[in-house]
C-alpha cells in the first residue's frame, strides 16, 4: 500500500468565545508564527530563513515602536512640541545660564552665588549645608541693597576648615530695619554641560548639578 500523507495546511482552527479577544501586537505575531509552524504544509515546509527574518523585522518594528512612545512622553511632559525639545538643546547647551536655585556643586574652589533680594536689607544671613541638611558655615552680611548682589563662599566650615567636595545647598534669610522679613533668594550661574530628559521635564546640567530648565532666569552668550 503506498504511503498516504495527510495535512492540514492552510485549515485554521476556529475561534473561540472564551480566547482573548484583545491581544496586543506582539501577542498576535507570535501566534500567527506559531499557528504557521503548526499548521505548515510538511511537503513544502517554510523556509526558516524567512522566518528568522520576519522575527528580526518584527523587533526593528517593535523597538521602534517603543522609541516613538518615549519621544512622545518627553515631548509631552514639554508642552507637547518636539519644538520645546530642540529649543531646550540647541538654546542652552554651552552657554552660560543664571538659575534660580541654591543647590551647589562644591569642587575646592571658592564658590560664587548671586544674592536676589526685593527690597532693601539691613541684615542678611546665609547658611551653608551639607547633603545632609546639616549647617556648616554661617555668615552675616551688613546691609545689601535690593536687587542682584555678588557674594562668594571660600569653601570653609564655621572653624576655618577646608571642606570636602561634594554637594552643597545656600539659604538665605534677609530683614529690613523695621525686622520684617525681605523676599530673597539665592541664585548661581554656570555653563550648560548637558542637557537631560527626566520624568518631570527637561533638566539643565549646570556645572555638573542638574537643575529645572524652569530654573533659569538669565541666558548668556
Amino acid at each position: 500500500m503506498p504511503l498516504e500523507i495527510s495535512s492540514t495546511y492552510g485549515a485554521q482552527p476556529a475561534p473561540t468565545a472564551s480566547g482573548p479577544q484583545d491581544l496586543g501586537t506582539k501577542e498576535v505575531f507570535l501566534r500567527m508564527l506559531v499557528a504557521q509552524m503548526e499548521n505548515q504544509d510538511p511537503l513544502n515546509p517554510a523556509d526558516s530563513s524567512q522566518m528568522s527574518s520576519q522575527l528580526a523585522q518584527f523587533n526593528m518594528v517593535e523597538q521602534q515602536i517603543d522609541t516613538n512612545k518615549y519621544l512622545q512622553q518627553m515631548a509631552a511632559s514639554q508642552g507637547g512640541t518636539n519644538g520645546s525639545l530642540d529649543t531646550a538643546s540647541a538654546g542652552y547647551l554651552g552657554h552660560t545660564v543664571m538659575i534660580n536655585e541654591s543647590n551647589i556643586q562644591f569642587t575646592g574652589a571658592t564658590q560664587p552665588f548671586s544674592a536676589s533680594l526685593d527690597n532693601n536689607a539691613s541684615n542678611v544671613y546665609i547658611t551653608i549645608s551639607d547633603s545632609l541638611g546639616t549647617p556648616i558655615r554661617n555668615m552675616s552680611l551688613s546691609s545689601l541693597p535690593a536687587g542682584d548682589q555678588q557674594l562668594s563662599w571660600d569653601g570653609k566650615d564655621d572653624f576655618g576648615n577646608a571642606v570636602a567636595v561634594g554637594d552643597y545647598k545656600i539659604d538665605i534669610a534677609a530683614f529690613d530695619a523695621a525686622g520684617q522679613a525681605v523676599a530673597a533668594s539665592i541664585q548661581r550661574s554656570g555653563v550648560v554641560d548637558a542637557v537631560r530628559m527626566s520624568p518631570s521635564g527637561i533638566q539643565l546640567i549646570v556645572n555638573g548639578t542638574p537643575t529645572s530648565i524652569a530654573n533659569v532666569t538669565e541666558v548668556r552668550i
